[in-house]
């Protein structure tokens, strides 16, 4: 009896680890798809910052419409600005992030790593913590 207990709980436990990472692949999946071959246009961004009695929102259209970003098929990523590198999609402890491997124009790596909020077929929300208060990005596809 011991053994077949033994056996149904391994069984249940592969069965429930096989679900949730061929869900993981299909949201990442799907995501990617929504994403790619597309030039995403920075609308515009809002910084909230707290103060001592009540939060601030910052909304900029600095470069709105001038600023754009595209994800390739290929998990490759350029931008208006000259930055090139690769990007991958990926769920960590339950949020939807875009992870960049990225170059300046003249050559200097840096990592960027994005909440993707919401990302359909022409909108897309991504926020960015740096240092300080968290920054949404608002994109469009022209």
């Amino acid at each position: 009896m011991k053994i077949i207990y033994t056996l149904l709980i391994t069984l249940s436990a592969f069965t429930f680890l096989s679900c949730n990472k061929e869900t993981l692949n299909t949201q990442t999946d799907v995501m990617n798809k929504l994403l790619t071959n597309k030039s995403w246009y920075l609308d515009y961004s809002i910084t909230e910052s707290q103060t001592a009695t009540s939060p601030v929102v910052f909304k900029s259209y600095v470069g709105q419409s001038t600023y754009f970003i595209t994800y390739l098929k290929n998990g490759e990523t350029k931008d208006s600005d000259g930055i090139t590198g690769t990007y991958t999609v990926e769920l960590i402890n339950g949020a939807s992030q875009i992870h960049m491997q990225l170059k300046t124009s003249n050559g200097n790596p840096f990592e960027v790593i994005y909440n993707i909020i919401s990302v359909g077929e022409s909108n897309m929300v991504l926020s960015k913590l740096v240092s300080g208060p968290a920054t949404k990005l608002y994109f469009t596809t022209k």
